[in-house]
């Protein structure tokens, strides 16, 4: 029996369909480019993660029915799946090409190379686009069709891709980023995707520029200035249509007019900031969370009112300042976060330097 390993229900949904695809789904849930990611034994690094995945919920004024139990037992239930490892005769790893997946991929590497028992064979499918898909995000994009010809397409993995990828996740872990910061520079052979993933996380860091990362960034440019297109999202909203996925009544050229040049409302916003991405890799939670720490900070960038009962979004004085880089937003508003291993604080705020590639630590009132 195979164990199928991937990044979250959409695509473990699909796995589960399949009568070709048999075996066991284990869904690695966890968006590991923020909060603490800490060099832990496993029972305390889950706590800490299910601590920070609950205030996120908060943070995105979360409604819905996660709760603090379910997300305990899933990081248990996926420590006993990889406890009894040896039942499967393969493991088999969907992933894609984006930041989100790839640390998933450092930590499932990291956690199969320590577990202490002998591993079964181990395969991968990860690919960063697809000839029959326009605009490629992720296997989400697939149909179940699609995705049982890449099961047929899958390459096996030896113990050299699990050391390298163990490295690179204990880099990751360790409370300073100057290793990743070296290794997101060189070309790593054994996975192809991801020196270009630590090479966006590194941009997750604040700029030296303004203290805001690249996603803060793209979010005020966002309501800086409308979109002109989102074919991405035109795409989408077509194959819903042919689909019947839309609402009765409303056709795809409506609703995406509607979305394009109506006010900056949170759908318009994320759908530009996915544009914006090479590689998109942030959900509705994170991406409202980070609208809500430019909002809510003691000098906010980003403001929001009601139009016809929906929240509209633009920018503040202070946030077109930033866009001029006239504003340092660690100048005005006390930062307390994490990236993988590092805490971001007053005493030690670590600042990323894009044209010198490194990082630059400084303390601040």
């Amino acid at each position: 029996m195979k164990l199928h390993i991937t990044n979250g229900d959409y695509s473990g949904d699909m796995l589960n369909r399949s009568e070709l695809i048999q075996g066991d789904v284990l869904c690695w849930k966890d968006l590991l480019h923020d909060g603490p990611v800490l060099a832990l034994p496993y029972e305390a690094y889950s706590k800490a993660r299910t601590t920070y995945l609950m205030s996120l919920l908060k943070s995105a004024e979360y409604s819905g029915e996660i709760t603090e139990q379910m997300i305990a037992a899933d990081f248990v239930a996926r420590k006993n799946r990889l406890d009894n490892i040896e039942v499967y005769d393969e493991v088999v790893l969907w992933f894609e090409h984006d930041l989100y997946d790839q640390l998933q991929l450092l930590e499932i590497c990291h956690r199969l190379l320590n577990l202490g028992l002998a591993t079964p064979p181990l395969s991968i499918i990860c690919i960063d686009r697809h000839p029959e898909v326009p605009y490629f995000y992720g296997l989400g994009n697939l149909t179940l069709e699609m995705m049982e010809e890449l099961f047929n397409q899958r390459v096996p993995l030896s113990q050299r891709h699990l050391i390298v990828a163990d490295t690179i996740w204990n880099f990751f872990t360790a409370p300073s980023p100057e290793n990743l910061a070296s290794v997101a520079q060189t070309e790593i052979v054994e996975w192809p995707f991801m020196a270009a993933a630590l090479r966006r996380f590194c941009l997750e860091y604040p700029s030296i520029e303004t203290g805001l990362t690249l996603t803060q960034t793209y979010l005020l440019l966002t309501l800086l200035r409308a979109p002109d297109e989102l074919p991405a999202l035109e795409y989408t909203l077509k194959q819903s249509e042919l689909k019947g996925l839309l609402p009765e009544g409303v056709t795809a050229t409506e609703r995406y007019y509607e979305i394009l040049s109506g006010p900056a409302t949170f759908r318009r916003v994320f759908n530009h900031l996915q544009q914006l991405e090479s590689a998109p890799f942030m959900g509705d939670l994170s991406v409202r969370s980070e609208l809500n720490r430019l909002m809510n900070a003691d000098l906010p960038y980003i403001s929001k009112c009601l139009v016809n009962g929906e929240e509209v979004f633009s920018l503040t004085v202070a946030g077109a300042e930033a866009l001029q880089g006239n504003k340092q937003w660690q100048a005005d508003n006390p930062s307390d976060f994490w990236r993988g291993g590092v805490h971001l604080t007053s005493e030690a705020y670590w600042l990323w330097d894009e044209h010198l590639k490194q990082f630059n630590v400084s303390a601040y009132d």
